[in-house]
């Protein structure tokens, strides 16, 4: 079973070689980079949104409050005239108004200015969205079209690995499929075998069971990295 399985790996090469030839391609980089933004990109405008609402939202609450607070500042213009006994107290209070005024005023300049930067963030990210939307226009057939050039290839590949599965068993078959899929290649590797213990490449040192399994011809499965392992008959 273990040539079968070393068989059907080599096999499955050619078609994960194709498969990473897809993957790395400049084509398939630039479609999934678009995606990818466009993607984010409504929670981006929606975000950003609800930011500049608040921001209006602030800034008109506070010229509102500072329209008020200027108007009740006209009624200490004249208080040069008021007798010494109300001079001091009315003094203390349009000062208290006047320092409130240029704070909030401060303030509305700061909300201006947030404003300001969230629409060239707004324009910026309409320029980001146009341009992903053209890279994927561009990108995305022109992916499909080296998918589609590659198809008959890896059917034919394919379709050699099902005949070959029928010499597998199907438990371990089963289990290589799925360190496949979890990225794991070559998925069957031999073991090194030293001073009457077995390692995989990964550097676990396996137990004494499963170095027996592996002396008695079979596969046994790592701890640590799971690749399926071997031994090689001397």
């Amino acid at each position: 079973m273990i040539k079968s399985l070393l068989e059907y790996q080599n096999v499955d090469t050619e078609l994960r070689d194709i498969e990473t030839s897809l993957k790395q391609s400049e084509e398939r980089k630039k479609a999934s980079s678009a995606k990818s933004f466009l993607t984010g990109a409504n929670e981006s405008v929606a975000k950003l949104d609800q930011r500049a609402e608040d921001l209006v939202g602030k800034f008109n609450a506070s010229v509102k409050l500072l329209s008020q607070l200027e108007e009740q500042a006209k009624e200490y213009e004249g208080i040069d005239e008021m007798d010494e006994n109300q001079l001091s107290y009315v003094k203390k209070k349009a000062q208290a108004l006047n320092e409130e005024i240029s704070n909030l005023a401060s303030a509305v300049d700061s909300l201006s200015k947030e404003i300001e930067s969230v629409l060239k963030e707004f324009a910026q990210l309409k320029s980001d969205i146009k341009k992903a939307k053209a890279q994927y226009s561009e990108y995305g057939p022109k992916y499909n079209e080296l998918k589609a050039s590659k198809e008959d290839e890896m059917n034919k590949i394919k379709a050699r690995l099902k005949k070959l599965e029928a010499g597998i068993d199907a438990e371990i078959l089963e289990k290589y499929k799925q360190r496949r899929n979890d990225r794991i290649f070559p998925v069957l590797n031999e073991a090194k075998e030293m001073s009457k213990h077995a390692y995989c490449r990964c550097g676990t040192e396996l137990s004494l069971t499963d170095y027996g399994n592996l002396k008695n011809g079979n596969i046994v499965e790592c701890d640590s990295c799971h690749r399926l392992l071997y031994l090689s008959k001397t």
